[in-house]
């Protein structure tokens, strides 16, 4: 995980000494693939650590990423806005990367020491045996289409907001920032229900909710019930995540890392597919392009999820 982190930061660095587009997408590629190293890792560590909270763990970690990236990018523009050169960004806001390393050295110890299977993390090891599970390929798929469906409150929200509904800039901006905490607040409540209830049916009531509220938002033409609808899509959509993690960890447990590494695959295929069609919609002239790159997949991530099961015993409140 630290060399993930290492390499994340140091290669974010080295975007602000590019003299040219093609070497700044080339340190951003390999600085992707360090975050691609660290992330699964640092969520099975949580997962591990936290065994039976992982569900309320995992939500508490996902709002923590959230954060940090809206906290980057804020001193990433305001070191812009100050210095007026666009390098300081990446040579300022990637600095807390040295507070991360740090902490993750420290906690290794903690996390080593820990009982349990807490320091059996083997990331890269055993994925071919997983890919033989059914249950393994079906969450891989779930992951797949729920990230696929939800992507595009990231990138387009605000977009939808001004364009089809003809609210403000402004309040387009304010609007999509209260859908994002409406969506940590879920990952908290949801995530920590979880860890009481069967996983497989949460997410599967969760998925018919997300389907739902997209068809009701993007029928709506009321500002101010779009910004509901949007609160409740987006409480819902981003609840998904740390479940479906904790779930594919009670899957495969032992092989924490390597299961939360094939989700993590997965979806990151779903967020650079995602954009690329919408933009493909857009560019071929189909009216609700974003309506369509976001019910299609939703309404695959319902189906799918009827077929998930939870391997935990009978749990309190199972039969909800």
């Amino acid at each position: 995980m630290t060399v993930g982190i290492i390499v994340f930061t140091l290669f974010t660095w080295m975007i602000g000494f590019a003299s040219s587009f093609l070497e700044a997408f080339v340190f951003r590629l390999v600085s992707g693939f360090g975050e691609g190293v660290f992330w699964p890792v640092a969520m099975a560590a949580v997962a591990s650590y936290f065994g039976n909270r992982k569900g309320l763990a995992l939500g508490i970690f996902y709002v923590g990423f959230d954060v940090g990236s809206v906290a980057g990018l804020s001193l990433g523009g305001l070191a812009y806005s100050l210095s007026g050169n666009w390098r300081d960004a990446f040579f300022v806001a990637p600095s807390i990367g040295l507070l991360v390393i740090v902490g993750a050295g420290w906690l290794k110890n903690e996390y080593e020491a820990s009982p349990g299977d807490a320091a059996r993390i083997r990331l890269g090891r055993d994925a071919l045996d997983l890919l033989k599970q059914r249950s393994v390929v079906l969450m891989m798929v779930f992951a797949l289409l729920a990230t696929w469906a939800d992507v595009w409150q990231v990138i387009f929200l605000p977009y939808y907001f001004f364009t089809v509904l003809h609210i403000g800039i402004l309040s387009s901006a304010l609007f999509s920032a209260a859908v994002s905490i409406s969506g940590g607040v879920g990952k908290l409540i949801l995530g920590a229900a979880s860890d009481v209830w069967r996983r497989n049916r949460m997410l599967t009531a969760i998925a018919f909710m997300v389907v739902l509220s997209y068809g009701l938002f993007f029928a709506t033409p009321t500002p101010i019930l779009a910004l509901l609808l949007g609160l409740i899509m987006g409480f819902f959509s981003s609840a998904i995540f740390p479940i479906m993690a904790a779930l594919m960890v009670d899957i495969c447990k032992g092989r924490t890392g390597t299961a939360l590494g094939l989700t993590t695959t997965s979806q990151s295929v779903a967020t650079v597919l995602s954009p690329i069609i919408t933009a493909s919609l857009f560019a071929a002239g189909v009216g609700r392009a974003v309506a369509l790159n976001a019910m299609i997949p939703a309404v695959l991530t319902l189906l799918v999820a009827l077929t998930l099961k939870d391997p935990r015993p009978r749990l309190r409140g199972s039969s909800v």
